[in-house]
């Protein structure tokens, strides 16, 4: 998935150096100084700071002296694109960057080599996030490395909080009294929302929906199902209509790629978001940097009070390419980059939460809410098909419909649920 934006900086911390210098040693040959040859990296923009990559390749750059790594940056806007093309060619690249939703489709083409094997090679691969270790397994085999994730949770104003007398729910029913509240105090404001939440925001409605234990869609007997017309899922998008209607005046048909801009302009208490949009809502040039001090977050809450909803784990994986020359070159690159070094990096100075359980504690500030959301997370259906629903907008078009009151919900998730099943399922 479209996980990052171009790079901003969340925190900025001395990055701690855990366990071995250089992190993992993967399944490469060790024993080096003889491999030539170039390495080609495709990495996402916005993924990694350079000053991460850098190191990596110079670490790299140690142990095979005569192997040049190139790296080329790629935009979410056309990579699926790119990647189909590469692969049907000759000459993929060695390794690349994939979002977590589109593994299993190149997986299921025999585009990405098995490394199932040399897994153990891995630094912290016992304790890798399970919703990213999902996105890389297909029929018990492993097809990539994690590499980082972003979770969700609400980031709100202090102030506006403070001046309203109300304090972060721990309940939707919490969340919806403390939202009137703040709609109440701001009357004068026509484009203030309490709760801002673009229509075709599906990362956002899912955790709505396993809250209250709908799914997008089970599998049984080798057949899938949508199920967002299931009584559960309905009640969880009911019950995100029903805030929406009277807590948002965001765009019914719009997304969430502006939603922290928005934020900053100063009519929004709260938003549904990743952690990095808290520097996107502060940066000097593109933010309001006088809101630093302003802004809290606290997790999505559950129906039952005192409980969380499951957030959807978004985030990236690392891949070698099947047609690859230089397999055990490319192992070892991966893990260099996912090795404790350069993890403790991403999380520190990267501001993304690391690919395991074991340093979900270096999450600091208001980043701690959001690394602590990943322990309760979920994904989507693991099906080589999934990139087609969601190339085909079926959830977004679901919502829009929904929320600008041109279907009910029992409509809109029957439509979706027979779309989703069908496509799913190996369908147009």
């Amino acid at each position: 998935m479209n996980l990052r934006k171009p790079w901003v900086t969340v925190v900025s911390v001395a990055v701690a150096v855990i366990a071995a210098a250089c992190g993992g040693t993967g399944g490469g040959n060790n024993n080096s100084s003889s491999q030539t040859g170039t390495l080609t990296v495709w990495l996402m923009n916005g993924s990694a700071p350079q000053s991460v990559i850098d190191e990596v390749n110079a670490d790299f750059k140690a142990k095979y002296p005569n192997v040049t790594v190139k790296v080329e940056i790629q935009q979410w806007s056309d990579v699926t694109t790119k990647l189909d093309t590469a692969f049907q060619g000759s000459t993929p690249p060695d390794v690349m960057e994939l979002g977590n939703t589109l593994v299993a489709k190149y997986a299921a083409a025999g585009a990405l080599l098995d490394i199932t094997g040399k897994r153990a090679g891995f630094d912290n691969s016992a304790t890798w996030l399970q919703s990213l270790t999902d996105s890389c397994t297909q029929a018990g085999k492993l097809y990539c490395v994690p590499y980082y994730a972003g979770s969700r949770a609400i980031i709100y104003r202090k102030d506006f909080f403070a001046s309203a007398g109300v304090a972060p729910p721990d309940s939707i029913d919490g969340l919806l009294t403390v939202g009137q509240k703040l709609m109440t105090a701001h009357a004068s404001d026509p484009n203030f929302s309490a709760l801002y939440f673009p229509g075709k925001y599906w990362y956002g409605a899912l955790p709505f929906v396993w809250d209250f234990g709908g799914d997008i869609a089970t599998q049984s007997g080798g057949k899938w199902a949508g199920s967002l017309n299931s009584p559960s899922s309905q009640q969880g998008l009911t019950t995100l209509n029903n805030l929406v209607g009277k807590l948002s005046r965001a765009d019914k048909t719009g997304d969430e790629a502006k939603q922290d801009a928005a934020f900053a302009q100063g009519h929004i208490a709260m938003i549904i978001a990743n952690g990095w949009e808290v520097g996107v809502i502060t940066d000097p040039k593109a933010g309001n940097p006088a809101l630093k001090d302003q802004l809290g977050a606290f997790p999505i809450p559950s129906h039952n009070a005192g409980q969380t909803a499951p957030v959807f784990l978004g985030g990236s994986d690392l891949g070698i390419s099947a047609k690859s020359k230089h397999q055990d070159l490319a192992d070892a690159w991966i893990a260099t980059l996912t090795g404790n070094k350069h993890m403790t990096e991403m999380a520190t100075v990267g501001g993304v939460i690391p690919n395991t359980t074991s340093m979900l504690s270096l999450g600091t500030g208001i980043n701690s809410t959001f690394y602590n959301a990943a322990k309760n997370s979920k994904f989507v259906p693991n099906s080589q098909n999934w990139a087609s629903v969601e190339s085909a907008n079926v959830l977004p078009d679901m919502l829009v419909k929904i929320f600008t009151r041109q279907q009910d919900v029992p409509t809109a998730t029957n439509a979706a649920s027979a779309r989703i099943s069908t496509i799913l399922n190996g369908g147009g």
